[in-house]
Parts: C-alpha cells; structure tokens; sequence
C-alpha cells in the first residue's frame, strides 16, 4: 500500500518556498544588473536579467501548483526547476571567477571617466548620482581645479546651494565598496536561490505524491462503494 503523505503541509511549505525563491531573485536581479553593468559588460548584465526573469517564471509557477495542488504541474515544475539549478550553478561559477576582474575594471573605468570629464562634458555624473559619491577622493577634486565648482550631480537632490547636501566620498572609496556589497550580495543570493530551488523541488515532489495518493484513494473508495 503506498504510504498516505498530508497535502497541506507541503502545499504551504512550496508557497513559502516560492516566496523566498522571488525575494532573493529581487536581489539578485537588481544587484546583479548593477555589478555587471557599472563594469560596462552588457552580456553580463543581459544574463543575468534573463536568468533572473526565468527564476521568477519558475517561482510563479510553482505558487501556481501549490494553490492549484496539481500532480501534473508539480511534475513540470520539478523539471524546470531542476533546469534553473543548472543554469544557476554555472551562473554562479562563472561571476565567482569573474567578480574581483570587475570590481577591478569597475575601478580603472572610475577613474578613466574621471580624466576624461571636461566642464561641459563630465562623465563622472552617472557614478555621482548613481553611488552618492563626488570626484575620486572627494568634493576637493573640482573645488581645488582652476575655476572650479561642483557638478549638480555630486549633490542630493541636485542642489548644491546647502552644504549638508554635498556628498562628501570619493567615488574611488565609496562607489567601489558599494559595488563590492552589490556583488557579494549577487553571490550569496545565487547560492540562496540554488538551495531553494532544491527545497522547491523537494516540497513539489511530496505534494505531487500527497496528490497523486489522494486521487488513488478515492477512486478506491468509489469502487468499494459500487461493490
């Protein structure tokens, strides 16, 4: 006789599986794009959108079988699931032996738009606005130039009448830590999203049979009953 398994426990147990799978896949979405792309590799940042889209889809789907209690979805979301792993898995391989040459070359570029910067073409503002951060050692850089003044963009909110609003790091610290937090954050919700994935799999595989056995029974009481 095949053993009974309780439907609801692993019903509940997949949603909030699926939950925490979309949670860190946030994470990983917008942390990721942001490590690829401020280290100009459009692939990378490409990538990891699509990858991060295809996790979502698996996550919806598998809330989508938990509310529906369905045994054959529960099969097709274990096999896509298993298909995320490997893609994950290489993912994560592939940014844990390319991370330190980003943040490298994250920093060369820092600096490379910071010689090229011109008053009327100052290709640090993006960096300013993006990371909060103002020259590469700070506001002194423009204000001990020649005429110089600050860009709006090394200000909050663009207003740089309030000296409370000026932002005080160079982006050569600040901009470089931020995208340090941002890639390890990338690298430990990939291995977060690998782990759950797993557990998706495993609280599908249960219900699936919880389903499947319950199925079975009542077409056996039905039968007794005609009997």
């Amino acid at each position: 006789m095949e053993k009974s398994f309780p439907i609801s426990p692993w019903k509940y147990a997949l949603f909030a599986t699926c939950i925490l799978i979309t949670a860190c896949t946030v994470l990983f979405f917008s942390c990721g794009v942001v490590t690829w792309g401020s280290a100009a590799s459009i692939f990378g940042s490409y990538t990891t959108a699509l990858i991060g889209a295809a996790v979502f889809g698996v996550a919806f789907l598998g809330v989508y079988v938990a509310l529906k209690e369905s045994y054959k979805y529960s099969i097709l979301f274990m096999f896509v699931s298993g298909l995320v792993i490997v893609t994950m898995v290489a993912y994560f391989f592939t940014f844990a032996a390319m991370k330190g040459d980003l943040l490298a070359h994250f920093d060369e570029r820092v600096r490379q738009l910071f010689e090229e910067k011109t008053h009327s073409n100052d290709k640090m503002q993006p960096i300013h606005s993006l990371f909060r951060c103002c020259g590469l050692e700070g506001p002194q850089d423009y204000l001990g130039e020649e005429n110089g003044a600050l860009p709006a963009s090394c200000c909050f909110a663009f207003d740089c009448s309030n000296p409370t609003n000026v932002f005080q790091q160079g982006c050569a610290t600040k901009a470089n830590e931020n995208l340090k937090m941002q890639a390890d954050i990338t690298y430990y919700c990939c291995m977060a999203i690998i782990a759950l994935e797993f557990m998706g799999i495993l609280t599908a595989y249960y219900m699936g049979r919880a389903r499947k056995y319950a199925k079975t029974k009542i077409k056996d009481d039905e039968s007794h009953l005609n009997d």
